[in-house]
């Protein structure tokens, strides 16, 4: 959490959320993962120091994979060295690699049947978060699924303040509402974290 609070501070534009999320978010977050039938790919988009992280792998079945990406290079030395290491050395038959670095920039080949992003949307350009929600939408297998969250009441607060925010809140809502037009939705409430949230899952059309 000390570390969290300091990179916060630091760079707010890059860590965006207020506080590091709870393991009821956590799971939230990660429900469709594991016990579905299939092998799954995981893509975490802005791991943090592994709220979400130790949740996904976890669920990952034999076989399955993920990929873990995050901008800060600190959280990436903890990500490797703390979660995702100690994991590896027991699980050889399952994998997990920290990408560092921007997802905008990443190299990611592969479809997800699982994506996790973290990313403080609501502290982005509206186009910005309009290019990484579409990407993310791209990279989704028929029938995955992409989950975020939102602090509850913040998108209907920002919605209501005049100037900027507001234009920019009602952008980024009118997207989702077009992006998740040919997509499944399903909001699940987390009372139990710090600050209360939705949990946002996005199921894309099967093959």
């Amino acid at each position: 959490m000390a570390r969290f609070l300091i990179e916060a501070l630091r760079n707010h534009k890059e860590v965006g959320a207020i506080v590091a999320s709870g393991r009821y978010l956590a799971r939230a977050m990660t429900a469709t993962i594991g016990g579905n039938g299939h092998i799954d790919r995981v893509l975490e988009v802005g791991a943090g120091t592994g709220a979400f992280t130790g949740s996904i792998l976890n669920r990952l079945g034999p076989g399955g994979s993920a990929d873990i990406v995050e901008l800060n290079p600190i959280f990436c030395q903890k990500l490797r060295n703390k979660v995702v290491g100690p994991w590896s050395d027991q699980n050889g038959d399952r994998s997990a690699k920290v990408i560092e670095g921007c997802i905008e920039d990443a190299n990611l080949e592969e479809s997800y049947t699982t994506i996790v992003c973290g990313l403080p949307f609501n502290s982005f350009s509206p186009d910005v978060a309009r290019r990484i929600l579409r990407q993310l939408a791209a990279l989704l297998s028929p029938g995955g699924t992409l989950t975020f969250f939102e602090y509850a009441g913040f998108p209907s607060l920002r919605c209501l303040m005049p100037g900027p925010w507001q234009k920019h809140a009602r952008s980024h809502r009118l997207f989702l509402q077009q992006l998740s037009a040919p997509m499944s939705q399903r909001r699940t409430f987390v009372l139990r974290n710090i600050l209360p949230a939705w949990a946002v899952s996005l199921h894309a059309q099967g093959s």
